[in-house]
C-alpha cells in the first residue's frame, strides 16, 4: 500500500471521528437547549393609562418586573379604554394591564390570569361642597333625578352599574379622566364614576397641581379586584403571570412601587 493509501485511511479516520464529535455535540446541545426554547416571542399589552401617569408608571413597573421574570420580552401599548377593547377582540394585541373579572363573560377570547393587579374601588367623585339637595348616599338615590352622572366611556362596570338607576337623559359618558373632571369643576356634570386609584393619578398630575375641591361622593363597589387579561392564543402564559404577580405581591413589590411613584410625582409638580 502505498503512502497515498496510508493518508487516505488516516484522513477517513480522522473525518469519522470529527462527524462522530459533531453527531455529539448536537445531540447534547439538543437535549440542553431543545428547539422549543428559542426567543420568547414579545408579547405587546394594552393599558389606557399614558406611561406618564400614575397608572401608567405603576403599571409598567409592575409588569417590566414580572415578565422579566418570565423571560418574555414585553412592549406596553396605549389607547382609550373603549378602543382597547375592540383591538384586543380583534386579536391585535396579546393582552390587557386590567380588567374587572366580569369582563371575561363578554369577551370570550380573552383570559382571565388568575391573579388580580390590585384592588380598586367604584367611586362617585363631585367638586365644591355639597349640594343644596345634599349628595347621594345610596346608589339608589340617583333614581330620583337630581344629579347629571357621567363615567368614562369603555369602563363597562360604571355603564352596567349605573344605567338602570340614572335616568337616561341624565347619564352621559367621557372619553377620559380628565375630560371628565374637568366637567365637573364646570359645573357641566355633578358626579363622575371612575376607579379611585385611576382619578387619584390623573390628581397627581401637574394639571390639576393646587386642586383640592375634588371630593369622594359615594363608593359603588368596595374592594373590587382588576386584573391582567390574555389572548387566547397566548393562553400558556396566563398561569405563569399569575404566579409571579402573586410572588410580587408577597414580596410587597407591587406596593412598593405604587409609593414610589406617588412619590415621584409629588416631587415634580
Amino acid at each position: 500500500m502505498g503512502v497515498a493509501g496510508a493518508m487516505d485511511r488516516k484522513t477517513g479516520r480522522r473525518n469519522h471521528t470529527h462527524w462522530l464529535l459533531v453527531f455529539f455535540l448536537s445531540l447534547l446541545s439538543a437535549i440542553v437547549f431543545p428547539a422549543h426554547v428559542a426567543a420568547s416571542e414579545p408579547f405587546v399589552m394594552g393599558t389606557d393609562a399614558d406611561e406618564r401617569t400614575f397608572t401608567g408608571k405603576w403599571y409598567r413597573r409592575i409588569y417590566d418586573e414580572a415578565f422579566k421574570r418570565m423571560g418574555v420580552p414585553l412592549t406596553l401599548v396605549t389607547a382609550p379604554t373603549a378602543r382597547l377593547t375592540y383591538i384586543a377582540d380583534e386579536g391585535n394585541i396579546d393582552g390587557q394591564a386590567s380588567r374587572v373579572f366580569a369582563y371575561a363573560d363578554a369577551h370570550p377570547d380573552q383570559l382571565r390570569v388568575d391573579e388580580s393587579v390590585h384592588n380598586v374601588r367604584l367611586v362617585l367623585h363631585a367638586f365644591g361642597l355639597a349640594s343644596q339637595s345634599g349628595d347621594p348616599r345610596r346608589l339608589e338615590d340617583l333614581a330620583a333625578g337630581t344629579w347629571r352622572v357621567e363615567y368614562r366611556r369603555g369602563v363597562a362596570i360604571c355603564e352596567k352599574t349605573l344605567t338602570p338607576v340614572v335616568p337616561a337623559e341624565l347619564l352621559s359618558d367621557v372619553t377620559n379622566i380628565e375630560q371628565g373632571l374637568k366637567k365637573l369643576k364646570a359645573g357641566r356634570t355633578d358626579l363622575y364614576c371612575d376607579f379611585d386609584l385611576a382619578v387619584m393619578g390623573i390628581l397627581l398630575e401637574p394639571s390639576f397641581k393646587g386642586e383640592t375641591g375634588y371630593r369622594q361622593v359615594l363608593d359603588l363597589n368596595l374592594g373590587l379586584p382588576l386584573y391582567p387579561y390574555v389572548h387566547k392564543s397566548r393562553s400558556e402564559l396566563a398561569p405563569r403571570l399569575a404566579e409571579t404577580l402573586r410572588k410580587m405581591k408577597a414580596e410587597g413589590l407591587v406596593d412598593r412601587y405604587q409609593k414610589e411613584v406617588v412619590r415621584e410625582l409629588e416631587a415634580a409638580r
